[in-house]
């Protein structure tokens, strides 16, 4: 990851600002519950494309958890799927392969501050 200070796990701006472009909490909400329900799969999409060496399917799938994040304002995760993204267009899939623990860290914790800061609280 970047040497900079690391960015928010979650920044509620952002899920804010979604629910004012829907005019409505709710479709947001839902949004985001299909971003953790599909966290996992999305995550095991980018384990096999590089454990099969596979830089047009690891490049995808880095670029799928990397827009997805943003849009959830999944910020550190967004920020490192960016990083992954760099160290693959340099041609460094094994950089990528030595950040998937990092990744999946990253992701469980993403997936518990959504979970628990903005899915079950009140809107």
């Amino acid at each position: 990851m970047s040497k900079h200070k690391r960015p928010p796990l979650v920044n509620l701006k952002v899920l804010h600002q979604l629910e004012d472009e829907f005019g409505d909490p709710g479709p947001a909400h839902t949004f985001v519950q299909d971003f953790v329900d599909f966290w996992d799969e999305r995550y095991l999409r980018l384990v096999e494309a590089v454990r099969s060496r596979d830089t047009n399917a690891t490049h995808e799938a880095i670029r799928s958890v990397r827009i997805s994040s943003s849009m959830v304002g999944a910020s550190r995760l967004a920020e490192l799927a960016g990083d992954l993204e760099s160290n693959l267009k340099r041609g460094n899939l094994d950089a990528v392969a030595h950040a998937l623990p990092q990744v999946k860290d990253c992701g469980a914790a993403t997936i518990t501050k959504l979970t628990t800061k903005y899915i079950n609280s009140e809107w």
